[in-house]
């Protein structure tokens, strides 16, 4: 083969060099989308990238307020960051099922530097440079080690109050940020001036203030060490004086003023439309089309006004930005940042562009359900399914063709059972899906349940991925269900490592379990608090243990370990036993969700690999009914 001559000359692509460093705003317009339509749609999305501006563009293509000349609200918040925001959080969610809502539930935990202020669109990414340049000023002029927190509480508030030191910086960074933006874009910015605080509850009833103030003392540590971020939001300015509630069922119009729900969306609805419902249908605006319409208020709950605002910028206030890995919005084509208190949702396929290889890595987390099981739709099939010298009778098609030897045999299969062939099946679909979503490379470590029902489901899932060869499974007991449906019953008799080995299952015999059988045996008591600490400890302990190899992990267990694994990584509190017992019910088999942290955020609930999966129920048939007539003469 011929050897390629060197080239003596090379001609520059005008056109390629061009169109790379194009900007968002540049691309969108050569795509053929307005002008005032391409920065509204930039600024709704905090300037991520083209795709999020194209997403939101074509799901605002109905909204009637798209080509409106209002500007978007922006506002500038001090928040905690780390072991103090949890804590916040934890009192948030505590506060609101102990004492019900109050103002502050609206927002996420903050201090106020800078009121609401409106910007025209093309101005977004002008408000970020203006509050680095501001915030590298003032940490070249004063230095601060002081953001000491004081408690107050009163009959009508409770929160905390900045130190002189801590305010005095903070209160350098709003005036100067809001003559800047003043001069550069010509409108009025009010900076706080008054002593700065971190709301903790206001407009509460006087009844609660003694448990408020106990959640407060036993929850909240105001001494405890944190980084303070800068961060700059914006909302849409319908949204001012409008409650929000989240999509918790979805909906399809029946008549044309209807307004479809989706999960994952928000509504903005005004007080007086609820006050005013005599049927309990509201009228409201969409958040993700911007489309109006009436809406079933019981497919929905009220949430934080600020799950819904647009995230510019988040800045440490040691400078510390500088040194982070960055995002470049150029290249960020899959992307969709949206920051929401409590549940944060991004897309399974978010794999931003880092400038710097040696940064933190993301991890993801699966945490799946295991499929069809045999008792559930059998029943009582144990007695029936073998005969006299304990040889198994496949009684039915959807029964496993055949189960595996273990001690106590067949007794043991009344505490633990297998799948069916629909569950085994509906298994392998999740591996296929995920396979399909290039899921496959990036799962390192698995971990399972030691239910039989759990291992099989974990097992067939490897196998759709095709890496039940290269993946072993670590047993888990820790994964185990709730210990409080068993208190009377006691333990299941599962297999032993060797039965599963012997059964063909790909066990890693080395692991060491975090949870031991004797310790769930001393347990049997355990309430559903206790419940969600274990899986807390457990969860905790995984991912440590992974992060010297790093990879995804995935996790299969019950319909409560999707709940029960997550809620602490999302800075959430233990179920109420109600409230858990009916979560419960609405886990199907093989339900799957998925965590995503990358490596410096909080971990985040994303949308899973694969779409859900649903079959109807195929009632047993008796063909003998054919063999006679049906009566159909009227009684």
């Amino acid at each position: 083969m011929a050897m390629l001559p060197p080239r003596k000359t090379k001609t520059v692509s005008t056109e390629k060099s061009c169109k790379h460093s194009m900007t968002p705003l540049q691309t969108l317009l050569q795509m053929g989308f307005p002008q005032n339509r391409t920065e509204k749609a930039l600024a709704a999305t905090g300037n991520r990238g083209v795709q999020l501006a194209a997403d939101w563009l074509l799901a605002h293509v109905n909204d009637t307020s798209l080509d409106s000349s209002t500007s978007r609200e922006y506002i500038m918040y001090a928040c905690p960051s780390g072991s103090l925001m949890y804590e916040l959080r934890e009192f948030w969610n505590k506060s609101a099922n102990k004492c019900g809502r109050n103002g502050a539930h609206n927002f996420l935990p903050h201090i106020t530097l800078v009121s609401f202020f409106q910007v025209p669109d093309e101005y977004a990414n002008t408000l970020v440079s203006i509050l680095k340049n501001v915030l590298d000023e003032v940490i070249k002029e004063m230095t601060v080690n002081d953001f000491h927190l004081e408690t107050y509480t009163s009959s009508n508030f409770m929160g905390f109050f900045l130190s002189d030191q801590g305010s005095n910086f903070l209160k350098k960074i709003a005036v100067l940020y809001a003559e800047r933006v003043s001069d550069l874009v010509g409108v009025q910015v009010d900076p706080h001036l008054k002593s700065l605080h971190l709301t903790l509850a206001y407009q509460f009833d006087v009844s609660q203030k003694e448990t408020l103030k106990s959640l407060i003392k036993s929850t909240i540590n105001p001494s405890t060490p944190c980084l303070w971020e800068l961060k700059l939001y914006s909302r849409e300015p319908i949204a001012a004086n409008k409650q929000v509630y989240k999509v918790v069922y979805a909906h399809v119009p029946q008549a044309a003023d209807e307004l479809e729900l989706r999960i994952g969306d928000y509504i903005y609805v005004s007080k007086e439309s609820i006050d005013n419902s005599i049927d309990g249908w509201a009228e409201g605006m969409s958040w993700l089309t911007g489309c109006n319409g009436y809406f079933p208020l019981c497919y929905t709950e009220r949430t934080a006004e600020s799950d819904t605002w647009t995230l510019h910028c988040s800045l440490p206030l040691d400078g510390s930005y500088h040194e982070s890995i960055e995002v470049n919005d150029t290249n960020m084509t899959e992307e969709k940042l949206v920051e929401k208190y409590g549940v944060s949702f991004v897309p399974a396929d978010y794999t931003p562009h880092l400038e710097s290889p040696k940064g933190p890595k993301s991890q993801k987390i699966y945490i799946c359900r295991h499929g069809e099981r045999v008792d559930f739709t059998f029943g009582t099939w144990v007695p029936y399914s073998f005969d006299s010298d304990g040889k198994y009778i496949r009684k039915d098609l959807n029964m496993p063709p055949n189960i595996p030897q273990r001690r106590d045999f067949p007794n043991s299969y009344q505490t633990d059972t297998p799948l069916t062939c629909v569950g085994e099946y509906q298994a392998k679909l999740t591996g296929w899906g995920m396979k399909a979503a290039h899921s496959t490379k990036l799962i390192q470590h698995v971990f399972c349940s030691p239910s039989l029902r759990c291992i099989q489901t974990c097992h067939n899932i490897l196998v759709g991925l095709d890496i039940d060869k290269q993946v072993p499974i670590c047993i888990e007991p820790g994964i185990f269900e709730w210990l409080g449906w068993y208190n009377q019953s006691g333990l299941p008799d599962w297999m032993s490592i060797e039965e599963l080995i012997t059964a063909g299952f790909n066990i890693n015999s080395k692991y060491e379990a975090l949870v031991s059988l004797p310790f769930l045996l001393e347990n049997m008591t355990e309430t559903v608090e206790q419940y969600y600490i274990r899986c807390d400890e457990v969860i905790q302990n995984l991912i440590k243990s992974t992060e010297p190899k790093g990879g995804d992990i995935l996790l299969v267990g019950h319909a409560c370990s999707l709940d029960s694994l997550s809620r602490s990584l999302l800075h959430k509190s233990p179920r109420t036993k109600q409230n858990f017992v009916k979560m419960v019910k609405d886990i199907p088999y093989c339900g799957l969700v998925t965590l995503m942290t990358d490596g410096i955020n909080d971990w985040a609930f994303v949308d899973p690999p694969v779409p859900p999966l649903t079959n109807s129920i195929n009632k047993r048939f008796n063909w003998k009914v054919l063999t006679t007539d049906i009566d159909v003469s009227p009684n």
